[in-house]
């Protein structure tokens, strides 16, 4: 099978996923449309057109196969849109991981200490101070309760219950993090296919087995979710304590892993 017949059933096995996620949220054939329309404007124009060449809606055309009258469209309305920041989300997790990491917010025992609202010494006000900037104390309370990060008992003591921000499924931040996830593997196949031989390889790995006992799935699902938390929270702890000043002079650098667990055993057989 050729290359182009292997990325044709490729593109298909990654669009089931994407088209029951779509389908769920009420997203048309047409809306869908509308997206890959302008994201393969967008990417022709940013990043094919060729060095010392000036990017223009004919030479657009004929890459993607849309009509100049449609390139043209696109770009103009390209700076109307308006991108739904992740800000809050990225504090929010700085939060959480200073709360577990931070000497000054934990017991004698190294675990998260309960903190409360008291805007004197290390509390979690304090807390937010350190770890979100100018973020209101009691916005990031909202926000971390609305994901069930935190809970409040009636003395008002905050306990943090988890080290991750992850809302609910029906949460809109649950689909911003999809998108996040989903362009992040994405660059690092795209890298990876892109390379030239001898270029180092972004790390990239996968386990599978189709013969499992299937009373051993929610062992497995435990198993993971313990050593890849752990393994996830001793990156971010190396991480965190390699970042850079606020304020130092030149870019910083936005890295990144993920685990995640998959389940294909209900699935509807396909081509593959």
């Amino acid at each position: 099978m050729d290359a182009h017949s292997q990325l044709d059933r490729a593109l298909r096995r990654l669009l089931r996923p994407l088209v029951r996620i779509m389908l769920r949220q009420g997203i048309s054939f047409g809306e869908f449309s509308e997206i890959a329309k302008r994201t393969y404007m967008e990417i022709a124009w940013d990043e094919f057109t060729p060095r010392n060449a000036r990017a223009s809606d004919s030479r657009v055309a004929i890459m993607t196969g849309l009509t100049r009258k449609e390139v043209k469209r696109l770009r103009e309305t390209r700076s109307q849109r308006t991108e739904l920041s992740t800000n809050h989300m990225n504090r929010a997790t700085r939060v959480l991981s200073g709360w577990f990491r931070d000497p000054d917010f934990c017991d004698d025992k190294g675990q998260p200490r309960l903190l409360n609202m008291t805007d004197d010494g290390l509390q979690f006000p304090a807390l937010v101070r350190r770890y979100s900037g100018d973020m209101p104390p009691r916005a990031m309370l909202d926000e971390l309760r609305r994901v069930n990060a935190v809970k409040v008992d009636d003395n008002g003591a905050i306990q943090v219950k988890s080290r991750s921000f992850v809302p609910d499924g029906g949460d809109p931040d649950s689909l911003r993090m999809f998108g996040l996830a989903m362009s992040d593997l994405g660059h690092t196949i795209d890298s990876n296919l892109g390379a030239v031989p001898g270029e180092d390889l972004l790390f990239q790995r996968y386990v599978s087995n189709a013969q499992l006992n299937p009373r051993m799935v929610p062992l497995f699902k435990r198993l993971l979710a313990e050593r890849g938390m752990q393994l996830l929270e001793s990156l971010d702890d190396w991480m965190s304590s390699n970042e850079l000043p606020e304020d130092a002079p030149g870019q910083s650098a936005h890295i990144g892993a993920g685990i995640y667990f998959f389940d294909r055993s209900d699935q509807p057989p396909t081509d593959d």
